[in-house]
């Protein structure tokens, strides 16, 4: 019997632990410090409160009272707290409904590091709070969060472990905000509803996974009134792919004045901050033009700072004597420019200099020199789409106006740079002009003064240099 009566007694006592771990479905207001302090008291066991929970804490300095309670079934409002954190709520895991903010003088979130989950809506408005550092172990954010007037918020980094939310996502009127990326983490949210981020005036980037996942379903979002780069959905979000280009940059040079060199400008071109550009080669196309040949041309090359990038020489281009290498010759020279390095945008400078300087007058006549790089870098999707647009159909010799009076203007097609020649000869085939031009790779245009010739009708032959490849077109000279 006396064992019969310990069990009865151990349940029944298992019955009231239970009855007070699980209380007040009606739900709980503190509007006093003293309130709070008596909570355990009042309400010994009481850990999981089934209804709201209210705090109007405009004289309150600690809420340490409220140690014990672990989960909430209802909301957990917070109104105005006057104390320094949220101390005291370091052991709540859960909130079934909301999670309100509103109104507080403290400036940090700690004690709410403990918070796992919020079945409704994160709500932090017009708070003193410096950052949401004391939610960092949230995971999951069932409807939304908003974020209003919170003026001395900086980031988000707080929530960056939240890898959830649905319906909502509100980022208005926060006068320092700069950096959202703490919602990166938010990857399941293909039921984001509304999206608003407005009047951020210090916030430049809003390409965040949720946001650029909503605009890519081609959900209203509104988007207004932040930093540039963030002031309109037409501003962000696209789908990155890689892309690796031959970039390529030349420059027109003239002939060397003796012993005074030739210096050009080469613009290369702005890229992504990430872009990679290595194998740099530097080319030139020189013509002997002095009276022997000699080959040894000093090489400078330095960033858009003037830093030097490259020093060296070019020699044994005329094979050690004047008549193998003959005066008016084409040669080039390909140059590898040893390192890896990040192509700087902005002008480089190239400078040639004779460093023999043997012969009298002009020496060398440069066509025109490049460099040549390939680059990696991360670009939207829509962009590549209009970079295609670009790609030059012009596969064959086009001419205009025709018939022509002083000027042929000739537009040329090439896959690579090289040396074009052409010749001008009349229906008899007598010739009539010769020339030479150099082109780059894609669409080139050029002139030739057709002015000295007879009226009459006359063919125009383009020949690559170093290639069969040889096209021949009509035209009529007024």
């Amino acid at each position: 019997m006396k064992k019969v009566f310990l069990t009865l007694l151990s349940f029944a006592f298992c019955i009231t632990l239970s009855a007070q771990s699980t209380c007040l479905p009606d739900g709980i207001g503190f509007t006093s410090q003293a309130e709070i302090d008596a909570f355990a008291t009042n309400y010994p066991g009481c850990t999981c409160i089934q209804g709201d929970v209210d705090i109007f804490g405009k004289n309150m300095n600690s809420l340490a009272g409220l140690s014990q309670i672990t989960e909430i079934k209802g909301d957990l409002r917070i109104s105005y707290l006057s104390a320094p954190d949220f101390t005291g709520l370091d052991n709540l895991t859960n909130i079934d409904g909301h999670l309100s903010i509103f109104g507080g003088r403290n400036t940090s979130t700690a004690g709410l590091e403990g918070i796992v989950r919020v079945g409704s809506y994160v709500r932090i408005i017009f708070n003193q709070l410096e950052d949401l550092d004391g939610l960092t172990n949230l995971k999951r954010v069932g409807l939304g969060i908003i974020l209003q007037d919170n003026d001395k918020l900086v980031s988000l980094d707080g929530l960056s472990t939240v890898c959830y939310t649905a319906s909502v996502i509100w980022i208005c009127d926060n006068d320092i905000l700069s950096d959202i990326s703490g919602l990166d983490g938010l990857i399941e949210n293909n039921k984001v509803t509304s999206i608003r981020i407005k009047n951020n005036p210090n916030l430049p980037i809003c390409e965040v996974t949720p946001v650029c996942d909503f605009i890519n379903r081609e959900g209203e979002a509104e988007i207004a009134n932040n930093a540039e780069g963030c002031d309109s959905q037409e501003e962000l979000c696209c789908t990155l792919v890689e892309v690796t280009d031959e970039v390529f940059i030349y420059s027109d040079m003239d002939k060397f004045v003796d012993g005074a060199g030739v210096t050009t400008k080469l613009e290369v071109p702005m890229f992504p901050s990430d872009a990679t550009c290595n194998d740099i080669v530097m080319q030139g196309y020189f013509r002997v033009t002095g009276a022997s040949c000699e080959s040894d041309i000093e090489v400078e090359i330095t960033d858009p700072a003037g830093n030097p990038i490259f020093m060296g020489n070019i020699f044994g281009t005329c094979n050690g004597s004047g008549s193998s290498h003959p005066v008016g010759a084409l040669y080039v020279v390909t140059l590898p420019i040893p390192m890896a390095t990040n192509v700087e945008p902005g002008d480089w400078t190239v400078t040639f200099t004779d460093s023999n300087d043997q012969n009298s007058g002009d020496e060398y006549l440069v066509g025109f020199v490049s460099l040549v790089a390939d680059c990696a870098y991360e670009i939207c999707e829509d962009d590549l789409e209009d970079r295609s647009d670009e790609v030059l159909e012009i596969k064959e010799v086009l001419l205009y106006p025709v018939p022509a009076n002083q000027q042929l203007n000739v537009d040329y097609y090439v896959e690579e740079t090289r040396l074009v020649m052409y010749e001008v000869f009349s229906t008899d085939g007598k010739p009539a002009l010769m020339g030479e031009e150099f082109v780059v790779r894609g669409k080139n245009t050029f002139q030739v003064n057709v002015a000295s010739l007879p009226a009459g009708q006359y063919y125009i032959r383009m020949n690559e240099n170093d290639s069969e490849l040889i096209q021949t077109k009509p035209f009529v000279k007024m």
